[in-house]
């Protein structure tokens, strides 16, 4: 009887430790956790979100081991800070200032990790207007210099800090919790403006960069 305990007990840890581990992707249970907006590049935050499906939300892991010196300075690009975007997307809800990352449970499987391991992560968020993917956001955020007027003069976009140390669920452990005032967990973030410059903007700027050369050489 004791070799079955002990057998059935190994086994349980065996498929703890290579199950997805799971953690619970959304924001806005309480005030300090929701998602606020401005409506001015370099503004201060003037609401919250709202309007259901208005905006995006991408969840980005490392180990807990690293993945800790993305800033708020940072790119909006965590793959560029050891962090890695594997799938899993949040809209915003009809409740102001919240978003989940799953319409049933809220939670979601982090590839790689098991239960009851833990890991660290970042969240991305942007508005509808950018696009509906990653990828979307990605072409349109263009390393720090939008300029697909085609999806408006305005878009708006942002990160949450590092949740450091989260421990993942799994069987008996429930999902880890990115949200929250705990140790390792982030408050909500802010989405800001970021303005798109016009075409004839564009134009403008490129051409006093080629003015600028040319004076340089003539003076040289």
């Amino acid at each position: 009887m004791k070799k079955l305990l002990t057998i059935a007990a190994l086994m349980g840890v065996a498929s703890l430790s290579y199950g997805q581990g799971t953690v619970n992707f959304s924001a806005g249970a309480s005030a300090s956790t929701r998602i606020g907006t401005n409506n001015a590049p370099g503004g201060a935050q003037t609401g919250q979100i709202s309007g259901a499906g208005s905006y995006y939300f991408a969840l980005f892991v490392a180990p807990s081991t690293s993945g800790t010196n993305y800033s708020l300075s940072a790119s909006l690009d965590p793959s560029l800070n050891g962090f890695t975007f594997f799938g899993a997307y949040g809209t915003n809800t009809a409740a102001v200032g919240r978003f989940t990352g799953n319409p049933t449970t809220d939670d979601v499987a982090v590839p790689g990790f098991g239960g009851g391991t833990s890991a660290n992560f970042v969240v991305v968020g942007w508005s509808a207007n950018i696009g509906t993917s990653w990828g979307a956001f990605q072409s349109w955020w263009n390393n720090g210099s939008p300029t697909d007027t085609s999806r408006g003069p305005v878009g708006w976009a942002g990160h949450s800090f590092v949740a450091e140390g989260v421990q993942l669920g799994g069987g008996l452990i429930p999902p880890g919790t990115i949200f929250g005032a705990g140790t390792g967990q982030v408050p909500g973030f802010m989405l800001g403006a970021i303005n798109v410059p016009e075409p004839s903007t564009i134009a403008l700027a490129g051409l006093g960069a080629a003015a600028l050369v040319i004076f340089r050489r003539r003076k040289v």
